[in-house]
């Protein structure tokens, strides 16, 4: 492909690539989540997200707000975030986040997931204040998408 027709974020991806290429499979097992997060984020927009404080309202971008709830998902206990979406309506208020995890292995599964949603919740009330969904307003679904040791 030449150079006239590639665009700027082909070049990245090439670097990413090749720089990916040159560690072990091990190397790439630690980082890959967070590469293809920040790929996702880099080529993807985000839509707003409403928020409400002491000031008014106020749009968070969605990248920024999932970027706020991955170390609410972290400190979970046999949880590790691996990708977090989030859907809001025309008006912007959040409807649905959507958090998939790595668990540990022997973990109760309902048990993580539930401490998964309460975190993401509360996180949510620190973060969108008074806008923030409740858990009867928002669906926060949680995906086992990985086991790990």
């Amino acid at each position: 492909m030449s150079s006239e027709t590639r665009s700027p974020g082909e070049d990245v991806l090439d670097l990413a690539t090749a720089a990916l290429r040159a560690h072990t499979e091990s190397g790439w097992v630690v980082v890959r989540a967070e590469v293809l997060e920040r790929v996702r984020r880099a080529f993807r927009p985000a839509d707003p997200v409403l928020g409400r404080h002491g000031a008014g309202e106020f749009l968070l971008n969605g990248n920024v707000l999932v970027t706020g709830l991955r170390p609410a998902v972290d400190a979970v206990p046999a949880a590790s975030a691996l990708a977090i979406s989030c859907a809001t309506d025309d008006e912007h208020r959040l409807r649905t986040v959507v958090v998939d995890v790595a668990a540990g292995f022997g973990a109760h599964l309902p048990s993580v997931g539930r401490a998964v949603r309460v975190a993401v919740l509360e996180r949510l009330r620190e973060v969108l204040g008074a806008a923030a969904p409740d858990g009867g307003s928002v669906l926060v679904d949680v995906h086992v998408a990985d086991v790990r040791a």
